[in-house]
């Protein structure tokens, strides 16, 4: 490792952009001053802290011939705890780090708080833009701190609030260099995240390799469908590898029903064996269920085939609050009617159809059953239809989830993955009431650890929400065959490789094996 540091009133980076200037910088949270400044690991990079000792740290991207074209930005807030700092840190579930000093027969406790990285290109607004949304978050994340060291009994301070010397040790430490600049330091906690895994070869036909939080928001577009499903597939198998859990929402359920056996072969020459993952098979009416606990008032409204404006709603609305959060199936929303009204009595023939016709499909969501963690994470993969049934019970289970997940606190580590194949069947790019509920519960996971991987035929099918929100993309080159952009690497192109379990294609697409020579060129 070789480091070259300057410290004082440096740069921010050096001929870079021309906003970029000597000394002060007046940007959001600010004003900011120059701490460090020099080469790392031979990146450029900046190192600025504001005057409540709050730091962000910039990292210069430079193509092949050392010209600048991005920015990696991370913002980070220190604390000195005081207790056990590693038992709150456990229970945060936000991206932290913690540092520990011994001095004059006393030990002080860091703990640092990260907001990042995030990439951005050079012009002064996305830097200003950048910080503003951080150290928003910052704050937000900031109460979820100070809320469990309370209610743990654990005495914290903001490094602002603690004497100079005091905070001087955290910024003497060694270790801080390399985490606060976004370059990989040995020994870092990443709960094996940043393993990777293969999932094709490059046209030279060396293996490619990445981890898959490269691919924690990705969306596959293309008309080839065969490389549509194996790229979302391979990456199934790799975010299981990594241990995470998944949930796959497919119509073609029966294409996974052997991913618990592993591959015959596998890939070869890849470093990755024949494995099988553990996997269940869930359907509306069968693992998961249209819960009247949770679900939103127009997939509700829908599904039972009334109006979502009308008084028979209102009234199964108010038999619903008045048993929400016991209701097991719709059997248990049905109240003594004190008066025979017209409403009340469409409301309550509505129930006991549906109690008959479809009672089966409604139940109680339980989020644990999707999170279950291990060295190999499980897969739960989901038949989905063209079916309000099928949106109003995806809706009200992600409801469920959103409502496990956010005590927990926001992260951007995955703590689950969604695999959607045929987006188009649930996020169709049209006007409707229910697309929007089960849309705008959706996004709203993506805060709390929920990463996605999203399959269609093209960007103009899908909601515009998960494009923007996407930050890697895959476009099919043919059936075997994909390009792939990254949020901080060149886009390269692959030959995607075999699977290493039994899952099976009810399409038509070609074999990937080791015996099909590479094309020679670079990747």
């Amino acid at each position: 490792m070789s480091a070259r540091i300057s410290s004082g009133e440096g740069m921010l980076i050096r001929g870079v952009a021309p906003f970029y200037r000597m000394g002060v910088l007046r940007l959001p949270f600010g004003p900011w001053k120059p701490l460090l400044s020099g080469k790392y690991e031979g990146f450029d990079i900046s190192l600025y802290q504001n005057p409540d000792r709050d730091l962000f740290s910039v990292l210069v991207d430079t193509d092949e011939n050392g010209k600048p074209r991005g920015l990696v930005v991370i913002m980070y807030r220190a604390f000195l705890v005081d207790g056990p700092a590693k038992q709150l840190m456990e229970g945060l579930n936000l991206k932290t780090m913690l540092i520990t000093k011994r001095k004059q027969g006393q030990t002080y406790q860091f703990l640092l708080l990260e907001e990042g990285p995030k990439y951005i290109g050079l012009e002064p607004k996305e830097l200003e833009d950048t910080l503003d949304a951080l150290g928003n978050a910052m704050y937000k994340d900031t109460a979820i701190i100070r809320k469990a060291a309370k209610a743990m009994s654990i005495a914290l301070a903001q490094l602002r609030d603690v004497p100079r010397r005091v905070a001087a040790m955290m910024l003497a430490e060694p270790v801080l260099l390399p985490s606060t600049l976004g370059v990989a330091a040995g020994g870092r906690e990443d709960m094996g995240f940043d393993r990777v895994f293969p999932i094709g070869r490059a046209r030279d036909g060396n293996v490619v390799k990445e981890s898959i939080l490269e691919f924690s928001r990705t969306v596959i577009f293309g008309e080839h469908e065969a490389a549509r499903k194996r790229i979302l597939r391979i990456l199934l198998e790799n975010a299981l590898l990594t241990g995470i859990p998944a949930v796959v929402l497919t119509p073609h359920q029966e294409d996974f029903g052997k991913m618990n056996e592993p591959a015959e072969r596998g890939p070869e020459g890849m470093g990755v064996a024949p494995i099988g993952f553990p996997r269940k098979l869930w359907s509306v009416g069968n693992g998961i269920y249209v819960d009247l606990n949770v679900v939103g008032k127009n997939c509700l409204a829908e599904a039972l085939g009334i109006s979502s404006g009308g008084k028979a709603l209102e009234v199964l609305e108010k038999w619903i609050d008045a048993k929400r959060g016991t209701i097991e199936g719709i059997r248990d929303i049905r109240m003594k009617l004190t008066r025979a009204k017209y409403h009340e009595l469409q409301a309550l023939r509505v129930v006991q159809h549906h109690q008959e016709k479809n009672g089966e499909k409604f139940g109680r969501n339980n989020a644990t059953e999707l999170m279950a963690r291990g060295e190999i994470g499980e897969a739960t993969v989901i038949k989905t239809e063209k079916s309000i049934w099928t949106v109003a019970a995806l809706e009200s289970m992600l409801e469920a989830l959103l409502k496990f997940l956010e005590p927990r606190g926001k992260t951007r580590q995955p703590r689950i993955m969604f695999f959607v194949e045929d987006a188009q069947m649930l996020f169709p790019r049209v006007e409707s009431p229910i697309i929007d509920e089960l849309m705008n519960v959706a996004a709203k996971l993506v805060d709390y650890g929920v990463a996605f991987v999203v399959e269609a035929p093209n960007e103009a099918e899908i909601r515009k929400e998960i494009v923007d929100l996407a930050e890697a993309t895959v476009i099919t080159v043919n059936d075997s065959e994909v390009g792939v952009r990254l949020l901080t690497k060149r886009p390269y192109r692959i030959t995607l490789r075999e699977y290493v379990s039994n899952i099976s294609e009810g399409f038509r697409a070609p074999s990937v094996s080791a015996q099909q020579a590479p094309q020679p060129g670079g990747r």
